[in-house]
């Protein structure tokens, strides 16, 4: 079920995430009678006059009313708990879903697997989604695999790759779908065995969640599988839901460092701002009641990258109002090539995310100098190197006789073809020396560390990701 945007933000103004003075968000009846009322509006409210919500603000409101155990505490009353985050030991956000909400959008998510072709009726999903701790991506994948018409099998994140492919052989099945980390391990794993054991997987499709597979990742993964699999994605959160999906057979193939989504415009109200708005130290919305003054800056127009910020229009109970995702992209029109892959009716509605990813703006400090993120993840993701996955750690050594030296740590997993090409990864490591301006003095200072697997990466508590960056020092 979808609302409209206007009723979405008439029970926002009623609610503790953006009016720190209601103590309790609004019960069922008094969100329905916001409702009725909102209806009889003649003159509807826009987004225009709202003011961004960070996480940060968000969470401290969240934590609040989770803490309140008071029977007059809606908040904590049918709903559906999740958590999500905590990549770059971040702390991880709890989000409430009114439980009848959640399954509604599940079931529309479903839907549109369906429609843009990414799932059908007689498709078999093998998934490796995490499970545990709060975290619930392997039930969302389970379910809206099975909406969309397919029989999902639940693998979950601990079985070992071998029993997740003798799995996939024992029932046939042509779907493997988990994180982008766990996607490409298995992959790895399987590109280890022989030909004739990997020709007993008859796997089509892919579909990864998380991170934008690299362009090193998808060459590894259709040299392992074949030219023919297709790779999709799922594009979800535990505050916005599932709502986007990429499909390449629709939208075509993208950059290295980009994917395009395909999401519905009825669902989500999808906006681009400014990077500089990610910056900003969000003291309006914790404070103001809504509307407060102007945002921080208008829209950026379909085309040009920024912080992807949503409204949701499939949530009413705990409203999501110009939420910044933490996410890059820029907003595109369906393309004319795939406009005929979709029913008439639906075209007017679809629209494309270009997903650039997480926020990669930042630097950090190493041995006096600043190095850019972005820099060295456009060397370490360079496609001729074939890594399939990294992480940077910087920390301080307890046993290290210069202690208060930071070391930089470079973990990385060669693929299977460029393991034994000693040049070709002497080369990526003088690149990087080059970057981070490397002298006789500090060589010491600075690890670069090749592995066989992923045991070796540290990763998020919540759904096991591997952490792009670790700073234990600053």
């Amino acid at each position: 079920m979808v609302y409209s945007l206007h009723t979405v933000l008439a029970v926002a103004k009623k609610h503790s995430f953006y009016d720190q003075s209601v103590t309790y968000p609004p019960d069922i009846d008094a969100i329905q009678t916001v409702v009725e009322q909102s209806e009889a509006d003649e003159q509807p409210e826009g987004l225009a006059s709202w003011p961004l919500l960070y996480k940060k603000t968000l969470y401290s409101t969240i934590q609040r009313l989770i803490n309140d155990t008071s029977p007059q505490n809606t908040f904590r009353q049918a709903i559906y708990a999740s958590i999500t985050g905590g990549g770059r030991g971040a702390q991880p956000l709890f989000f409430a879903t009114d439980v009848e909400e959640n399954r509604l959008q599940r079931a529309g998510y479903g839907k549109l697997l369906a429609k843009t072709g990414i799932l059908k009726r007689g498709d078999w999903v093998v998934t490796v989604h995490s499970a545990g701790g709060l975290y619930r991506a392997l039930d969302l994948v389970m379910e809206v695999s099975e909406s969309a018409g397919a029989c999902a099998l639940g693998a979950g994140n601990y079985m070992p790759p071998a029993e997740v492919w003798q799995l996939v052989m024992q029932y046939q099945a042509n779907v493997l779908a988990g994180d982008s980390s766990q996607i490409v391990n298995l992959v790895n794993h399987l590109s280890a065995l022989s030909a004739e054991d990997r020709g007993r997987i008859r796997l089509d499709k892919i579909i990864y969640t998380s991170e934008v597979l690299t362009g090193a990742q998808r060459a590894h993964i259709r040299a392992t599988l074949g030219d023919g699999v297709v790779i999709c994605s799922m594009l979800a959160s535990a505050e916005a839901g599932p709502w986007a999906v990429s499909n390449s057979a629709l939208t075509g193939h993208r950059t290295t460092t980009s994917s395009d989504f395909i999401y519905d415009a009825r669902t989500m109200a999808v906006e681009i701002f400014p990077n500089s708005v990610v910056d900003k130290e969000d003291s309006s919305s914790s404070a103001a009641q809504p509307p407060p003054p102007p945002p921080p800056s208008p829209p950026l127009p379909d085309g040009e990258t920024g912080a992807i910020v949503l409204t949701s229009l499939c949530r009413l109970r705990n409203p999501l109002v110009r939420y910044m995702s933490g996410d890059i992209g820029s907003l595109h029109p369906l393309p004319e090539a795939a406009r005929h892959l979709v029913d008439e009716a639906e075209r007017p509605h679809l629209r494309v995310l270009r997903l650039e990813g997480r926020d990669r703006r930042f630097s950090f400090d190493w041995e006096g100098e600043y190095v850019e993120f972005t820099s060295l993840a456009a060397i370490v993701e360079d496609e001729k190197y074939a890594i399939l996955q990294w992480q940077a750690i910087i920390e301080n050594k307890a046993q290290d006789k210069e202690a208060l030296r930071p070391i930089l740590e470079l973990r990385m997993l060669p693929s299977t073809a460029s393991r034994g090409n000693e040049a070709l990864l002497t080369e990526l490591v003088d690149r990087v020396k080059v970057l981070i301006e490397m002298a006789p003095y500090n060589q010491d200072r600075f690890v670069p560390v090749f592995l066989d697997n992923l045991d070796g990466f540290e990763r998020s508590n919540t759904g096991r990701k591997v952490i792009k960056f670790i700073d234990r020092v600053s």
